[in-house]
């Protein structure tokens, strides 16, 4: 592991989430619905649930890093749920250069009708983000190591 890289505990991550929430919540905006970005959104995604206290809950799988190096985005799932004019919180652990919320984001729009959509991720890269989330805690310009992520994969 990078020894400048930022390593998070679960309790951190709880913390963070708890932060995300609040900050939503005191802008004045109301989700109907949470969406969550598959893998490691999910886990921010429950949090922030719990926080809200809903079920109210859909995921998207999408990804674009293979190891630690970001490659052509695929969205692989979208959920079997009506949105159609609710207010939805798009939800992923970090906004790196943004590309995943942007895509993301244009689908919910276009093919979903929602009535108002809103981002927020844990973490922003304050170097590389070219799409910033309507919501993060904290900026910061070095590798993000979650307490999900795996070091080495199993065998």
């Amino acid at each position: 592991m990078n020894p400048d890289a930022i390593k998070l505990s679960w309790r951190q991550v709880e913390q963070l989430a708890s932060k995300l929430a609040r900050s939503v919540r005191l802008s004045g905006f109301k989700p109907a619905y949470l969406v969550g970005i598959t893998v490691s959104g999910l886990f921010p995604l429950a949090l922030v649930a719990k926080e809200f206290d809903t079920k109210n809950v859909a995921v998207v799988s999408a990804r674009s890093y293979s190891e630690r190096k970001q490659g052509k985005l695929k969205v692989t799932a979208l959920p079997k749920v009506d949105l159609r004019g609710k207010r939805v919180l798009l939800v992923d652990e970090i906004a790196d250069r943004g590309t995943t919320l942007k895509h993301v984001s244009k689908i919910l729009i276009r093919d979903y009708k929602i009535g108002e959509l809103k981002t927020a991720t844990l973490f922003v890269n304050k170097k590389h983000c070219e799409y910033l989330p309507d919501y993060h805690v904290r900026k910061v310009d070095k590798w993000v190591v979650f307490p999900w992520d795996k070091q080495k994969p199993l065998q």
